[in-house]
């Protein structure tokens, strides 16, 4: 998969003229929240990772501005999950696997109180059949 594309300067300003209010304040294009001085971010609506067709130029109808705390966060979190999960699919799809390693460790050292502890004795198996001595056997 090829490198994330990035807005030019013309369609980033397209973005953001849209979000503007009449009041010349900017809204969350995702909740409505008015930013104010809060940080936003341009973000693609659709992740650039699950699109196909990356020859295609990005237009203002691609991206999204969204308030850093109310929606982007949020939603990145959801894109990378999906973004993942795609990658996994193709994966399998082209029959990759991917390769299993056990986590290289020394351990953790044995605490006094566990070096300390006395093995208990297990207990006797209990027997699988009893024979009830006051009732007749049929």
């Amino acid at each position: 998969m090829s490198k994330r594309r990035e807005f030019t300067k013309a369609v980033y300003a397209q973005i953001v003229k849209r979000a503007m209010l009449e009041s010349g304040e900017i809204a969350c294009e995702g909740c409505g929240l008015i930013l104010g001085k809060k940080v936003y971010h341009i973000d693609h609506t659709v992740p650039d990772a699950l699109q196909v067709d990356k020859s295609r130029k990005l237009t203002a109808d691609d991206g999204k501005l969204l308030g850093v705390e109310c929606c982007h966060k949020p939603k990145t979190k959801t894109d990378q999950g999906t973004i993942s999960k795609a990658k996994r699919n193709e994966e399998r799809f082209l029959g990759m696997k991917r390769p299993k390693q056990t986590i290289k460790s020394a351990g953790f050292p044995k605490s006094e109180k566990s070096a300390r502890r006395v093995e208990k004795p297990s207990l006797p198996a209990r027997p699988l059949y009893r024979i009830n001595e006051g009732q007749p056997q049929s």
